[in-house]
């Protein structure tokens, strides 16, 4: 084979994915059994990177997971014969991924376009509540997907489906074992297409065709009802009492001296709240690691370098330390999927940011972005609801973007004869259009960063200047002289200006008519471009684009194109505004509708004729 039938543009297919789980119940204690077989047919390059597995171990304390049984072979067809290259042990390795998470990785031999490769393992594990979920559908096509789950009746497990493709067989089959019943749940798919990402998703594994298993309780014959999931109130009773958790928080004594310092002679709990998060923003370095759960804070700190937990318990701890009360909120990053509140399981929360309370209203901290003002929480963070950890506040809190995602365009030029545009153009940014300036800005450097920004554009530029790009709680500027001689166009007597000399939509990036998942734009986003352009003398306007405002249902979006004269000058104004971060299918149409008329308008040309 060297294409796959059904879907030709596929760069690998997964011929077959087999799994099989279950408790292997014995004299010693019950144990999790986990056997896993799979076969890939590589078809283009872009479909090496099957080759790189991982698997995820769970490990608490000195107690972890392991692999037996692994193979993993590739095979070739070379002059009529298959040739096979079996893995050896220097392409295994293990690597950390986070305080609960280790890696099994392998790699597979003498992969290339037209390999098949296939692999098999057992995992063991004595984590019962890590019963493993199985997946059907991957950014390839799957031709046939398999999974048996066997359960002990005394192992209540909650199941639940997701994404939008049905299995193609479910069935439950019950066997007697020695002296109990057997449920085994067996699910097959055949022929899954490949899960396509679409713009503004939060992340795949949200929305892919997937069974999900979680285990609720354990009602052993005899004994008390032993809670596994628990409830939400559980898991916060736990951890406010935790010393990995909130005892690190009333302890870390060794703060005390550098938290009393940076408040000396404040009164005023805001003021002592911004002198500490400035002080660790300013700091501590993020390590780039989503974590819930810190390590050794004295280590962090003198180190000044940590994870996402590392950093907000500091600042928490040290906010505990000058008597401004300070409580955690865990939460599910965007790349990390959303919340199902109806299944309390702590694995669903994978970060941790401060909650402090300031008159009546909670302000949310997250130490780790160094371009971003305080209260203002980083993209990631911003994916529904958080989970407040607290002895007096404890429940579900709505996490909302304090802030937009603002551009504004401003131009003043002056047009002549030849359709040479000369003058200024000054670009301001606010929220997270700002910190991503800072943020491009100060890895790159002045030079390099003018120099990237400058390389899609046919613009000479004289002179540039930035102001405020140090001020975090100012808007950043960037401020250009120029001159451009290739964007209007001459003929004759008549000269064709297209008004968007920047941040011009010509693609709608809502490309599909029909979508099956939401549109996350995680935060609300403001694009305002405005000039006024100097007409040549002797010069008048022949032709120019009709007003228009078009907005969505709700005030959810808007759009307003003006062209305006005025004497000789000319004034365009054109402000995109998407006010809501989430869009659900039906509205779908809408908003990809929305952005063709953009498109279409600002398309649009001022035509100009000499008298």
């Amino acid at each position: 084979m060297t294409t796959y039938a059904e879907d030709t543009s596929a760069a690998a297919v997964i011929l077959a994915d087999y799994g099989s789980a279950y408790i292997d119940i014995n004299t010693g204690g019950a144990s999790l059994v986990y056997e896993r077989h799979r076969r890939i047919k590589i078809l283009k390059k872009e479909g090496l990177h099957w080759a790189d597995v991982a698997v995820a171990l769970y490990q608490s304390g000195s107690n972890e997971e392991h692999l037996s049984r692994l193979k993993a072979t590739t095979y070739n067809l070379e002059n009529g014969k298959i040739v096979e290259t079996e893995i050896e042990k220097s392409g295994m390795f293990k690597e950390k991924r986070s305080r609960n998470i280790n890696l099994q990785k392998f790699t597979l031999p003498n992969v290339k376009v037209g390999s098949v490769i296939e692999y098999s393992y057992t995992l063991n594990s004595d984590f019962l509540a890590s019963f493993p979920n199985w997946q059907f559908q991957y950014s390839v096509p799957v031709r046939w997907s398999e999974y048996w789950a066997a359960l002990p009746d005394f192992f209540v497990f909650e199941k639940y489906m997701q994404g939008y493709l049905a299995p193609s067989l479910y069935e439950v089959k019950n066997t007697s074992k020695d002296n109990y019943q057997e449920a085994r749940h067996h699910w097959v798919s055949k022929n899954v297409p490949a899960f396509k990402e679409e713009p503004f998703m939060t992340c795949e594994d949200d929305y892919v065709s997937k069974v999900n298993m979680a285990l609720s309780h354990v009602t052993f014959p005899g004994q008390m009802v032993q809670e596994i999931m628990g409830s939400w109130k559980g898991l916060n009773d736990k951890l406010v009492d935790s010393d990995d958790f909130g005892k690190v928080i009333s302890g870390s004594g060794f703060l005390k001296t550098k938290a009393k310092e940076l408040t000396a002679g404040m009164t005023d709990p805001t003021q002592k709240v911004t002198a500490i998060f400035n002080y660790v923003q300013q700091t501590l370095e993020w390590d780039g690691t989503a974590d819930k759960y810190p390590d050794n804070l004295k280590k962090v700190f003198d180190d000044k370098k940590g994870t996402a937990a590392d950093i907000n318990f500091v600042v928490a701890a040290m906010l505990e330390k000058v008597d401004v009360p300070a409580d955690m909120v865990l939460l599910s990053t965007r790349d990390h999927g959303f919340i199902r509140q109806q299944y309390p399981m702590s694995e669903q929360l994978n970060y941790a940011i401060v909650s402090v309370i300031l008159g009546d209203k909670a302000l949310l901290l997250d130490a780790t972005e160094k371009y971003l003002p305080m209260g203002i929480l980083p993209e990631r963070c911003l994916n529904g609801d958080g989970l407040v950890i607290s002895k007096t506040r404890h429940g579900w809190m709505e996490i909302k973007p304090k802030a937009k995602s603002r551009t504004s365009i401003n131009s003043e030029l002056v047009i002549n004869a030849e359709g040479e545009l000369k003058g200024k153009m000054s670009f301001s940014y606010d929220g997270y259009a700002a910190q991503k300036l800072r943020k491009d800005y100060f890895k790159k450097g002045e030079t390099d960063y003018l120099k990237e920004f400058l390389s899609d554009k046919t613009w000479e530029v004289e002179k540039s200047e930035f102001q405020n790009i140090k001020e975090i709680d100012k808007a950043p500027k960037q401020l250009h002289e120029l001159v451009i001689r290739e964007h209007a166009t001459t003929a004759g007597d008549v000269i064709y200006l297209n008004p968007m000399l920047s941040e011009q939509l010509t693609d709608n990036i809502f490309k599909t008519e029909k979508r099956e998942y939401p549109v996350d734009f995680g935060k609300p986003v403001e694009q305002t471009y405005m000039a006024r352009f100097t007409l040549p003398e002797n010069y008048v306007v022949d032709e120019m684009p009709k007003p228009k405002v078009v907005t969505l249902p709700n005030n959810a979006a808007k759009y307003t194109y003006n062209v305006t004269q005025v004497g000789n000058v000319v004034s365009v104004v054109s402000m995109l505004q998407i006010n809501k971060s989430l869009f659900v299918q039906e509205e779908y149409p809408h908003l990809r509708e929305l952005y063709n008329l953009v498109i279409a308008k600002q398309a649009e040309q001022i035509v100009l004729k000499k008298k």
